[in-house]
């Protein structure tokens, strides 16, 4: 019999299949095949771009080397390699609605990639493609098909006279398939692209789907070769690039289901263990490749939201409302949502994480180190949302019922919902399309930004100032030079004077103001002219990047354009400031030693009065937490440890391990803030102290919650610190003289005894209230009356309100065996009446208490319900005799 063309590659490829290369092995095996290429293997960035704040996620492996493939950033190599981390869930690439109900689409995935900063080009790049694939992942060159495109000349004959494709198996397509670009203008260039034809079985039936290049499932693209080798201009001419470059990308788990032969991104071995766990919760099969079972689409959420949920933490983004955190918010919930459709009512998700780590902790160990926070904040926002879903759910499922195929829900209800129910608009979406019903998502839109535009308020002077154009003109002058780091004052000239929205400022070619910004206020001080000072500066901002423009009390004559002035900035203000700042950094590094590494920070304010910081965390800070950091920085403090700051290479400062913050955009060159032997680190601009000691000392005033996940610690040094601790002092002074204490211990003592009597007292008042009111049932009970041969017991309780009616209907729930009781309360203070009715289980049939009540309630202005046997309403005090009147008529008529 005669084999096959590519008989010993099937074979091999059989064998792949039997072995069931893991995911990891793969990962590996690409790594490794481009170290070999001389490819440096790269760690994957963050999901968090750290210096593009143009992007909410990194969406490719060509994200982190943008600046390089540019030019503006030299790397030490020029060839690399990666698995990066990637997210689709925000922005221009956004998968997030298709998760779940297609084979291959997630939020979160990893990008496997090979690339050249103007080295090796379009034949190695297809070569070692080519190599890679058929011979290390074994794949029958037979099944394979290459695109190329349509004006790629290079490529075609590469792919067929080198490599040996033959032409019926390589494609020309237009420039929507196969042509890269950044953008409008940049960087761009033709792509080649490598499909397995799947087989006949993967036919949907459709010719246009099952065609190489369809969107049907049959051929499936794998591995993307990008050529960079053009610039487009603004009018879209293409220049060639001086140094062509090369950008591949390879999604590791849709080559996982080709090596596995599996059908769905899905069944690779990456997720079963996610599976199991969610099966275990739910009690429900996972049933693989069935995409319609709506029990299969929730799982497949479950498990990849988790995925995008657990990276996401990991990297110190939380739910909020806005950016980042919002996307998340969004994941999260959606998730929730679609554990609802499995039956689980309770918080679920946070369970999962651990299933997660044993398949990825290995590769990322990121998720083991943070595991236990990562299950922190899964859970409390679980248990957030949980609290309004079920309304939320009920109000929208109400709502959507009541329109036709095809109608849309109003934007009023979907805002509802977002803004009192926590759903976010896509959730709300996702339900009406389950109901076939649209969404009026122009009038969401139009009331969210009216919402946003009432929390903004009035803009304060300096935020209007820094929103006009007017502050275009100082563009027109150099950049200002800081000497604030070395000096408190200076000569300088001025370049412009601006009267902005009431305020006057002031631009000079340098200046020792530091201008706010990283959370330090902006410098106060004085401008003189010849030795006599002429206007106050109240605050120095910075409108744009690198201009420090000085906000002035006042603009007299001898503050001219081209005048030499002297600055001179108020040195207590910025000494204490510069304490605040360096102890910032000291409290950062403290709380990550504390409480753990997943300490982010989420906010801070540094003045000359106070240090503000705002810090990831989920539950509070202990005292003995508290004193802890407090300790572990004075000790710092008195330990006189210098601080040194340098510039360095960005890139070189954070793999150094200095710390920097997310979504900051950073110069390539950076100030690097060390304190003592470099156990604090930190990416700064600020000001600080050159020694510890200069601090003073370090107290904590305050600790508390700001939002879900996020901790504030308020704290003073210097001069304030000694005022806050002196009048702590002088308040535990006047404690003692009003306790007659003689030490702090015995004063504690008798605050207890105080605290021990006071709660006995209220025992004790609480019995004697109980006692009253069974003593004032039993002389209602004593009072009853028979109608209809029945005992019944009507009245308005003379006071004690919503309690009283409570207690007095208990007590006579105990006494009544057979009867009805009509009683009322009322709470004077409050405008509030209230009614209840009790009717015992023997007189149900003749006498229902919850229909009663619907009936009488509007007479008070309540609104009442329950059931047979005990009802009540609550409404005004007006209106609240008859209301008892007409119920007790009501008895007599039955």
């Amino acid at each position: 019999m005669k084999r096959p063309l590519d008989y010993d590659s099937s074979l091999r490829y059989i064998e792949i299949i039997m072995k069931k290369l893991t995911t990891s092995e793969i990962r590996e095996t690409f790594l490794s095949f481009f170290e070999s290429k001389e490819c440096t293997r790269v760690k994957s960035s963050s999901l968090v771009p750290i210096n593009d704040p143009t992007l909410l996620f990194t969406s490719a492996g060509m994200v982190q080397f943008k600046d390089v493939f540019t030019g503006i950033e030299k790397r030490p190599y020029t060839r690399a390699t990666t698995a990066q981390k990637c997210l689709r869930a925000g922005g221009k690439h956004n998968d997030l609605e298709n998760v779940g109900f297609t084979a291959r689409h997630h939020t979160f995935f990893e990008m496997l990639g090979n690339f050249s900063f103007g080295d090796y080009f379009k034949e190695e790049a297809i070569a070692w493609a080519w190599e890679l694939v058929t011979e290390k992942f074994q794949i029958s060159k037979e099944k394979l098909h290459i695109s190329v495109f349509r004006e790629d000349d290079q490529a075609y004959d590469i792919w067929h006279k080198k490599i040996g494709i033959p032409k019926e198996r390589l494609y020309r397509f237009d420039e929507a398939d196969n042509f890269w670009s950044a953008g409008d203008v940049g960087p761009c260039g033709p792509c080649s692209e490598i499909y397995i034809d799947r087989g006949e079985s993967y036919n949907t039936g459709n010719p246009d789907l099952d065609r190489m290049g369809g969107d049907g499932p049959r051929y499936l693209e794998f591995y993307n070769l990008v050529f960079m080798q053009f610039n487009r201009d603004a009018q879209g001419n293409l220049s060639p690039l001086p140094k062509p470059s090369v950008d591949t990308g390879m999604g590791l788990e849709r080559v996982t289901s080709i090596l596995q032969d599996k059908q769905t991104n899905y069944e690779i071995d990456l997720f079963q263990p996610v599976f199991a766990a969610i099966e275990s919760v739910a009690k429900k099969k996972y049933v693989p490749e069935q995409n319609e079972n709506k029990d299969t689409v929730a799982m497949r959420v479950i498990a990849d939201h988790l995925r995008a949920t657990s990276f996401l933490i990991a990297e110190g983004v939380l739910p909020s409302n806005d950016g980042r955190g919002y996307v998340l918010r969004r994941i999260l919930r959606r998730a929730v949502r679609y554990g609802k459709n499995l039956g689980l009512n309770t918080p679920f998700l946070f369970t999962l994480v651990e299933s997660l780590v044993s398949s990825m902790g290995k590769a990322y160990p990121e998720l083991k180190e943070k595991q236990s926070f990562i299950q922190e904040a899964i859970r409390a926002e679980e248990s957030k949302f949980f609290e309004t879903l079920e309304k939320g759910l009920s109000l929208l499922e109400t709502e959507v019922k009541k329109l036709k195929p095809g109608e849309k829900l109003s934007g009023k209800t979907s805002f509802l919902l977002y803004d009192s129910f926590g759903f976010p608009l896509d959730l709300t979406k996702l339900v009406c399309q389950e109901y076939k019903v649209g969404l009026d998502e122009k009038q969401f839109d139009l009331l969210l930004e009216e919402q946003r535009q009432k929390s903004r308020g009035p803009k304060d002077a300096k935020n209007s100032a820094t929103n006009t154009a007017a502050w275009s003109v100082i563009e027109k002058h150099a950049e200002t030079k800081f000497l604030g780091y070395e000096a408190f004052s200076s000569e300088a000239k001025i370049l412009t004077t601006l009267s902005i929205d009431e305020d006057n400022y002031i631009l000079t070619d340098k200046t020792p103001f530091y201008a706010e910004g990283g959370g330090q206020k902006g410098d106060i001080g004085w401008i003189s002219v010849d030795g006599t000072k002429v206007s106050r500066v109240l605050d120095t901002i910075r409108p744009i990047p690198n201009y420090f423009v000085h906000r002035v009390e006042l603009l007299p004559a001898e503050l001219a354009v081209g005048k030499t002035v002297s600055l001179e900035v108020d040195k207590e203000n910025r000494l204490s400031t510069m304490a605040n700042h360096s102890a910032t950094h000291l409290l950062h590094w403290a709380l990550k030693k504390v409480l753990g590494e997943h300490v982010k920070q989420a906010g801070s304010l540094v003045s000359n009065d106070l240090l503000r910081f705002d810090f990831a965390h989920f539950k509070p800070v202990s005292d003995a937490e508290l004193k802890l950091i407090e300790d572990m920085i004075n000790n710092e403090i008195f330990q006189a440890n210098s601080l040194q700051t340098k510039i360095m290479d960005r890139d070189e400062a954070i793999t150094a391990g200095a710390v920097a913050l997310f979504g900051e955009k950073y110069d390539d060159k950076v100030r690097v803030v060390a304190i003592g032997d470099g156990f604090s680190t930190e990416l700064c601009g600020g000001t600080h102290v050159s020694n510890t000691m200069e601090i003073g000392s370090f107290v904590i005033a305050s600790e508390s919650g700001v939002a879900a996940g996020v901790r504030r610690i308020i704290a003073y040094t210097r001069k304030t610190a000694y005022e806050y601790l002196r009048e702590r002092s002088a308040a535990m002074d006047e404690l003692r003289r009003q306790l007659k204490a003689a030490s702090t211990a015995e004063a504690i003592e008798k605050i207890d005894k105080i605290f021990a009597s006071e709660k006995e007292l209220e025992k004790r008042l609480k019995q004697l209230e109980a006692d009253s009111f069974k003593a004032l049932a039993k002389t209602i009970f004593d009072q009853k009356k028979e109608i209809n041969g029945h005992i019944i017991i009507s009245t308005i309780l003379p006071e004690g309100g919503i309690e009283a009616l409570k207690q007095v209907g208990e007590s006579l729930k105990d006494r009544l065996t057979s009867g009805v009781a009509i009683l009322g309360a009322k709470n004077l203070a409050e405008n509030k009446g209230y009614l209840m009715i009790l009717v015992t289980k023997d007189l149900t049939n003749s006498y229902n208490a919850g229909k009663i009540i619907q009936t009488v309630a509007p007479i008070f202005g309540a609104k009442g319900g329950g059931k047979p046997e005990q009802a009540q309403a609550g409404g005004q005090v007006e209106g609240l005799e008859e209301a008892l009147e007409k119920a007790l008529s009501s008895l007599e008529k039955s």
